[in-house]
């Protein structure tokens, strides 16, 4: 049966040439078949298309999101890579000043067992290695002892102030001037 028959049938006077059990098949498929395609053709639909919708996009947005992701994503990991690289380095340069110190401790240690075992014994007796003193450090301690006031020093040297302070503290402190 076609479909302009069928709706030829509906709208034609139910009672006349067709039996009534016909008439109420027609309705039941009729139900049954709008119920097909109201509720069923739906979810087959959404079964069908459904894993593909989720899987290509997120929250059905266009691939432009993917995309996006993908980049970040890829930033990530060029950072990550960058910064592993360069606490590498740093962890080599720390291995590094770690076998000077245990180089230098050994030597420290030779040395205090050739002079005698104790540190300030082998300091009183061997003499201090004489420095040359730094002409900017002596210019200062001149311009100091001649009466001259830190900002005088500081245009007279072409030092800042905390630098001149720095040398002058130095001079306290050298064992020279105890």
């Amino acid at each position: 049966m076609s479909w302009p028959a069928v709706l030829a049938l509906l709208q034609a006077d139910p009672h006349a040439g067709m039996p009534k059990s016909t008439t109420a098949t027609v309705w039941i498929v009729l139900i049954i078949l709008a119920l097909f395609v109201a509720v069923i053709l739906p979810r087959l639909r959404r079964r069908g298309n459904g894993p593909q919708e989720l899987l290509g996009s997120f929250g059905g947005s266009s691939g432009g999101t993917r995309e996006e992701l993908e980049r970040l994503l890829t930033e990530i990991q060029d950072l990550s890579r960058e910064h592993i690289a360069r606490l590498d380095t740093k962890i080599r340069m720390l291995n590094q000043l770690l076998l000077e110190c245990d180089r230098k401790k050994r030597e420290l240690e030779e040395l205090l067992t050739k002079t005698g075992g104790t540190a300030p014994a082998a300091a009183t007796s061997t003499p201090t290695p004489t420095r040359q003193a730094n002409p900017l450090h002596t210019q200062v301690y001149t311009l100091q002892d001649s009466g001259k006031e830190i900002l005088d020093i500081c245009a007279a040297t072409g030092l800042e102030k905390g630098e001149v302070e720095l040398i002058l503290g130095l001079r306290r402190m050298s064992p020279e001037n105890s």
